[in-house]
């Protein structure tokens, strides 16, 4: 038995599935490609399928990490043009790789937001993410019960970068993902639209990469 690391590219109309619905799709993909899985032991044997990190409804990637278990002696490349044979539009297998980091090493998400322009928008910005101050209201918990939590956005940002193109305002930034600190990009454009006092109507939302603490690639 050995542990593989499946690299997926979830673009187009693929990004309104679900994590259930990706759940469920990759485990009927690597039966249909035919790929020698290994199951556990015990009254109930199931597969080893572990997605790294779920990723937020509406959101593309380039780089969603799910781990399999294998048994036989299929290479990474044949795991990889397998899977593909028999994934559906929208949904992509990069790379099979060998893990080096647990999923639970993983503390922040590359994005690359693509917002629809307005007047002033580069600059708004700005100065809003220089601020320090970012309040937004994020659902989390409170032992059993779930409760409102005032949260500043601004202290789960890493690097960032703002630039207006033809027809957009592109943010490109860092933002806390671990188990500890998480912030979504939705979470973002909610603080940035009341600090602005302007609505940040996105064209397209995409994870570029996912990142160890020390802002080196996952």
């Amino acid at each position: 038995m050995r542990c593989v690391r499946v690299l997926l590219a979830k673009k187009g109309r693929a990004k309104y599935l679900s994590h259930l619905d990706m759940q469920r799709l990759m485990m009927r993909a690597v039966r249909r490609a035919k790929i020698d899985l290994w199951y556990t032991e015990g009254f109930n044997p199931h597969p080893y399928l572990a997605f790294a990190l779920p990723l937020p409804l509406g959101v593309e990637s380039e780089c969603e990490p799910i781990d399999i278990r294998l048994e036989g002696d299929a290479t990474n490349e044949q795991v990889r043009d397998a899977l593909n044979a028999v994934m559906p539009e929208g949904l992509e297998i990069t790379s099979v790789i060998d893990p080096v980091n647990k999923p639970g090493d993983i503390a922040f998400a590359r994005y690359d937001i693509e917002l629809y322009p307005f007047d002033g928008a580069v600059e708004k910005i700005k100065t809003a993410l220089e601020s320090g101050n970012l309040p937004a209201e994020k659902l989390g918990k409170s032992g059993r019960h779930k409760v409102v939590k005032q949260v500043n956005i601004a202290e789960m940002m890493g690097y960032w970068a703002v630039e207006e193109k033809d027809d957009s305002v592109n943010i490109g930034i860092v933002l806390a993902a671990g188990s500890q600190k998480n912030a979504s990009p939705f979470l973002l454009l909610e603080a940035l639209s009341a600090v602005t006092g302007e609505r940040m109507e996105y064209r397209k939302i995409t994870r570029k990469g996912l990142l160890l603490a020390n802002y080196r690639k996952f």
